[in-house]
């Protein structure tokens, strides 16, 4: 009789293992994923004293993950849970075409102890219906780590669907260096006289797509 308890405890037991584990890779596999692909391109204007100057970049990693109804109401309304997106920019892919320019951007970005700018997604809330092209525009609500400082970002994000299943998101947003403990350079090749503007907008092109199924 006690073996019989002891053997139907143990099936219990290892259905159950079993069962959550069968719960889990479901749970797990309940998301529609996007991840980043080539042709994506990042790009900050500023000023300074002398001269207005960009610098761009064209490597953004990273993914986003949706409600399984992103794939019938990709406004997101109907979805139970918000998505979940992490993409990031090495610093030292920021390139101005001048090196002594970009050695002191890159020193300023302190790109030696942090390496990548991160943004992280915390809401994205449709802000009404798609265009006649398919694009839907979202309010997001982020935070972006630059120089190893972290802040909350907003910012108005478009949502593009392409051919081949690819997803472009477009955005704008203004920055303060010294939101992120960042001092605008001052050269020292210039005696300090070029002195940059605090203020800076990115603007970027975040292309992605599904993964490839694995064999």
């Amino acid at each position: 009789m006690t073996r019989t308890i002891r053997s139907v405890t143990t099936s219990l037991a290892l259905g159950l293992l079993l069962a959550g584990g069968v719960i889990h890779l479901v749970a797990a596999d309940a998301v529609v994923r996007y991840e980043a692909l080539p042709g994506s391109k990042v790009k900050i204007d500023g000023t300074s004293t002398l001269h207005d100057w960009t610098v761009e970049g064209r490597l953004i990693g990273g993914a986003i993950e949706f409600d399984p109804t992103f794939e019938t109401d990709p406004t997101l309304k109907s979805a139970h849970h918000p998505p979940k997106l992490e993409a990031t920019i090495p610093t030292r892919s920021l390139k101005s075409g001048k090196k002594a320019m970009d050695a002191v951007m890159h020193d300023a970005m302190k790109a030696t102890n942090h390496p990548n700018i991160i943004y992280r997604l915390q809401s994205m809330t449709a802000k009404g219906a798609a265009t006649p092209e398919g694009g839907i525009e979202f309010d997001t609500v982020g935070t972006l780590t630059v120089a190893g400082v972290t802040k909350t970002n907003t910012m108005v994000v478009k949502m593009d669907k392409l051919d081949g299943g690819k997803i472009k998101f477009t955005g704008t947003t203004p920055l303060k260096m010294t939101d992120f403990g960042i001092q605008p350079p001052a050269p020292s090749v210039a005696l300090g006289l070029i002195k940059t503007g605090d203020e800076v907008k990115i603007s970027f092109e975040w292309l992605t797509g599904r993964p490839a199924a694995k064999p």
